[in-house]
């Protein structure tokens, strides 16, 4: 349990409660484990508990009757999951799936809540974390309206990238094709010909599910034009 606590203080949605109110919170926590592809929970499903991400990473999408897919966000160490179910009692409003093995710390709503209600940093702490998603989704949005499909493609290439020690720069998204096209909102046939185009252009190297980022700067321009 204290190792718990110690977990979540460092966590931003709990950063500044003092270890007495940490220990209230991690109290009836437990860790929940996922394989890829497993489902943590589904649209529109009854769920009372707030998740926070240890290791690996989730993707979070909505779903339409004919089952396309849109993904709304990708959520890696130190998210916090579920926030909403947990303020209002309502079902969760989208689905939640693992990208990759992942670990979670699992809180009962009735546990968060209570922490809330008596608590103005931990409220504050939540309300700054759903200004942040809504920040996300504002500018996810504005992207879809004022940006091609090719700088989008861009745009997400240079956020999910790293520098490896031999001084590549990799994007490694973690999903397959159809599912980064459910997150730009295309068919996959639409994200091949817009990886086509950038490859052409020798900014990148497609390697399977690694695309090595080749001209960083000509990207950046490219996506902030």
């Amino acid at each position: 349990m204290p190792d718990f606590a110690e977990e979540l203080g460092r966590i931003s949605l709990f950063a500044g409660l003092d270890q007495s109110e940490l220990a209230a919170i991690a109290k009836n926590a437990f860790v929940r484990r996922l394989a890829r592809g497993q489902v943590l929970f589904t649209q529109g499903e009854p769920s009372d508990h707030l998740f926070l991400v240890r290791s690996g990473r989730l993707r979070v999408f909505v779903a339409s009757h004919h089952g396309e897919e849109l993904v709304l966000s990708v959520s890696g160490p130190g998210s916090a999951l579920g926030e909403l179910s947990v303020l209002d009692r309502e079902p969760r409003s989208a689905t939640v799936e693992a990208l990759e093995a992942v670990e979670l710390i699992a809180v009962p709503g009735d546990d968060a809540r209570t922490l809330l209600e008596t608590n103005p940093k931990a409220l504050r702490a939540v309300a700054v974390a759903l200004a942040a998603g809504m920040r996300r989704l504002s500018g996810t949005a504005a992207d879809l309206v004022f940006l091609d499909l090719p700088r989008r493609l861009a745009k997400l290439l240079l956020a999910e990238s790293v520098t490896r020690p031999d001084g590549t720069t990799e994007s490694r998204l973690a999903m397959s094709q159809t599912g980064v096209a459910a997150r730009l909102g295309v068919t996959r046939q639409s994200l091949n010909r817009a990886l086509s185009a950038l490859a052409q252009r020798s900014w990148i190297t497609v390697d399977g599910a690694t695309i090595r980022l080749d001209d960083v700067a000509a990207l950046t321009r490219f996506a902030e034009g």
